[in-house]
């Protein structure tokens, strides 16, 4: 089997905040990750809490063994994750629990640390210390601190400067950081040190075999009559820029009046400005409840491109995750963004959409209304989006790629 480990079932501790049954994107990804890997010839542990993300009430057992995963919860304080104070006591609380945890539970053959309760990756120093000798990678979905400081208030922003210096300790503990863009690892570059560096991106939570035909009812629900439809799912909160996909929509609506609708179905701390933001002369400017995953993948089966956007201060802090489920439904993408944000990049590099930059709404827009006239060349840019993801950003293919680098890292002189 690709990556396959060079010794029988040698030790992985994966520690990620949140994880199985919890449903939110990261959770997901890393019990994928750690079931996957179970299944390539690892005995896999994993670290996690006993607390949910969506729903407060929700408390998990403490050990269960879910698709060959040995799963372990730390207790964590129910104290919110909405506000920066509570969110640094039960990080501070949270590692420091998994820390004593895997002394108890290991040593381990190797370990991926992710970068959720924040500064998750500073348990690298710990670690390191208590076992000199095994490999330490960190799987960065955020960059810290630099996510932190892009909410901090001005009381919190005093913690800038010994954040960053813990956080460059701990990634010159790390043996590999693995980013999820090119634009990510010029951020984590910044902090110093050596250790290998790997791009795995995310995978989309879903993977059609063959891509369902839209659904008429949920399309219309939607976008009503429109010839184009554009989607934007999932989250609309600080780092997301829902300006531009306005400018958007008026370009297009000014060009073929509502002939191409976007829809907003989404949650978020700026779903209630973007509303207000809304003019009475926005008619093809449409909103949708938040629903849940069967549904969701209707809607991205009903639309003919998806939305994402990131503000230019955000780059390379995150990496939005709906790109590569846009691509599995084999659905082109609109990314309002900086250009050199990896998803720009990527939608360049393989044809897979449009970059929306600033001041080029009406641009974009052109190109939209000539493809509403052109249903072939819109199938062309589906079938390429679908062939990119499997060629470059399947579940199976990334996961072969943490194969090898988990290999290589148990290989490498001590």
């Amino acid at each position: 089997m690709s990556g396959a480990p060079p010794s029988a079932r040698p030790r992985l501790l994966v520690l990620y905040h949140f994880f199985h049954p919890d449903q939110v994107v990261s959770a997901r990804l890393f019990s994928d990750f750690a079931a996957e890997q179970a299944r390539r010839g690892w005995d896999v542990t994993a670290l996690t809490t006993n607390r949910s993300l969506d729903d407060a009430k929700a408390r998990y057992p403490s050990e269960e063994i879910w698709n060959g995963v040995k799963i372990h919860r730390v207790f964590r304080p129910a104290w919110t994750q909405k506000r920066p104070l509570p969110r640094l006591g039960n990080s501070a609380w949270t590692l420091a629990a998994w820390f004593a945890r895997a002394i108890r539970l290991g040593p381990f053959d190797a370990v991926v640390i992710g970068s959720d309760p924040m500064f998750a990756a500073s348990l690298a120093i710990p670690l390191r210390a208590a076992w000199p000798r095994t490999p330490l990678i960190h799987w960065c979905l955020d960059v810290f601190p630099d996510a932190g400081e892009a909410e901090w208030t001005n009381a919190t922003r005093l913690l800038s400067p010994p954040t960053r210096a813990v956080m460059s300790a701990a990634y010159r503990c790390c043996d590999a950081v693995v980013d999820l863009g090119p634009c990510m690892r010029r951020r984590l570059e910044a902090y110093g040190g050596s250790p290998a560096r790997e791009t795995l991106t995310p995978w989309a939570l879903v993977e059609p075999e063959t891509p369902a035909a839209p659904d008429a009812a949920v399309r219309r629900e939607l976008f009503g009559d429109a010839a184009i439809g554009l989607l934007y799912a999932g989250s609309m909160s600080r780092p997301h820029d829902f300006a531009s996909l306005l400018e958007l929509a008026r370009a297009c609506r000014a060009r073929a009046g509502d002939r191409i609708a976007v829809c907003f179905a989404c949650t978020g701390t700026n779903l209630p400005a973007l509303k207000a933001a809304v003019r009475p002369d926005d008619s093809n400017v449409r909103f949708a409840a938040f629903a849940d995953e069967a549904a969701i993948q209707r809607r991205f089966e009903a639309a003919d491109f998806h939305l994402g956007s990131l503000r230019p201060g955000f780059t390379g802090i995150v990496v939005p995750s709906k790109f590569f489920a846009a691509l599995a439904a084999a659905r082109p993408f609109i990314f309002a963004g900086a250009a050199d944000a990896s998803i720009a990049r990527w939608i360049d590099e393989y044809g897979v959409g449009l970059v929306l930059e600033p001041g080029r709404a009406a641009d974009v827009a052109a190109k939209l209304v000539a493809l509403a006239d052109n249903p072939a060349g819109l199938h062309a840019m589906r079938d390429v989006a679908l062939t990119t993801y499997r060629r470059h950003f399947a579940k199976r293919l990334i996961n072969d790629r943490w194969a090898d680098l988990l290999a290589r890292q148990l290989r490498r002189p001590a």
